[in-house]
């Protein structure tokens, strides 16, 4: 498996040296100044540098285009923070990828003088949605199916929030025994200052909307390296909708969560975060409202292409007596295909081991797609 370091190249360097004091910079700059002049080669006037920006996740991300991770904006007061990219690109023959641009920076605050250390990561992965389904159920649902999450624009089937999205390929990229292939994107990292503050510091992919517009564009390179391209790239040229709802406390255990009445968990201390509400999408995530730990995970998904990540994972039997379509109820997911409103849908539950709480949300959901109920009258008490 091979790997490049893509920011390890002469302009880093250069950079870092330029950013040493206030004196080097100005006789180095006048010195390059005179060189490029006389040989012929500057490009002062329109403004670019005389060496190429490094570009990462197989050429499809150029340095300094935009979002903070790809700036030196990401270094903060750090002037020799650094930025490396390591990948391996897919191929016809093995169509898996990865790529990595991680971001590290360690400098003095300027207001008490501790260490402040940061490191980023931004994470890309093309490849095969898993065979076993819990395995796929984790990593689609419990990732990029919350309530934070929403639907990616121009009828992209896949999801998106400021840390990162899902995209879902073309039939064309399907592996051989039909199981799709997805691009996934994830920002993580954290900051440290002085010996006992720490806290999560996600790289900065410029919001939902840029951070769409960097998984299609790997989505992209990705498709051409494995040879499943379409004929035109995939693109985003429309503004997001259906933005997630602020998250909202549950004060009692009568309350009614996710804005579905009925649903109701036994604890006080949560809060609720509704997502997309449409004809192809529903999300809902409960949290603890101090720790953030996870309670309730919960999506309805008609999306053809998004609800075709969970082909061959449901059975051949319904979930329980009396339920509609087919379904497992697991320890640590539920899922449920039914037919609705003339198309297959896909009803999930995660961190609950509650069948109830599934079956309230399956006929909440159904109701408003205007089709029968999922389960059985009196499954949700």
């Amino acid at each position: 498996m091979s790997e490049t370091d893509e920011a390890s190249g002469e302009p880093g360097r250069l950079r870092r040296v330029l950013s040493h004091g206030r004196r080097g910079p100005i006789l180095l700059i006048s010195t390059l100044v005179l060189v490029l002049a006389g040989t012929g080669l500057g490009t002062w006037a329109a403004d670019t540098w005389p060496w190429p920006k490094d570009r990462y996740c197989w050429g499809a991300w150029e340095e300094d285009s935009g979002p903070g991770f790809l700036g030196d904006e990401a270094f903060g007061d750090d002037d020799d923070g650094s930025r490396t990219g390591k990948e391996t690109a897919p191929t016809r023959e093995r169509p898996t990828g990865s790529c990595e641009v991680a971001i590290a920076s360690h400098y003095k605050s300027n207001y008490d003088g501790d260490k402040v250390t940061t490191d980023q990561k931004v994470s890309v992965e093309y490849g095969p949605v898993p065979k076993a389904a819990e395995a796929r159920l984790a990593m689609v649902q419990d990732g990029f199916l919350g309530g934070d999450m929403v639907p990616l624009p121009d009828g992209l089937p896949g999801t998106v929030n400021g840390r990162g999205g899902l995209l879902v390929l073309p039939k064309s990229c399907d592996t051989q025994d039909g199981r799709p292939t997805v691009v996934t994107m994830r920002a993580s990292g954290t900051y440290a200052s002085g010996p006992s503050y720490t806290q999560n510091d996600p790289a900065d992919l410029g919001g939902a909307r840029q951070a769409a517009v960097l998984l299609v564009a790997a989505a992209n390179r990705g498709m051409a390296a494995a040879g499943c391209a379409p004929d035109e790239p995939l693109r985003v040229s429309s503004p997001l909708y259906d933005l997630p709802g602020k998250q909202e406390r549950v004060f009692s255990t009568s309350d009614d969560v996710c804005g579905i009445r009925g649903l109701r968990l036994d604890t006080e201390d949560i809060e609720d975060q509704i997502g997309a509400a449409t004809r192809d999408l529903q999300t809902c995530s409960v949290r603890g409202d101090r720790d953030g730990v996870p309670y309730l995970n919960l999506a309805m998904v008609a999306q053809p292409r998004l609800a075709a990540v969970f082909d061959g994972i449901t059975g051949e039997r319904p979930a329980a007596r009396g339920w509609r379509g087919t379904g497992t109820l697991g320890k640590e997911h539920a899922i449920v295909r039914a037919d609705c409103a003339g198309r297959p849908v896909v009803f999930l539950m995660g961190v609950s081991t509650d069948p109830g709480h599934l079956a309230v949300f399956a006929n909440a959901a159904a109701a408003r797609l205007g089709c029968a109920p999922i389960a059985p009258k009196g499954a949700g008490r």
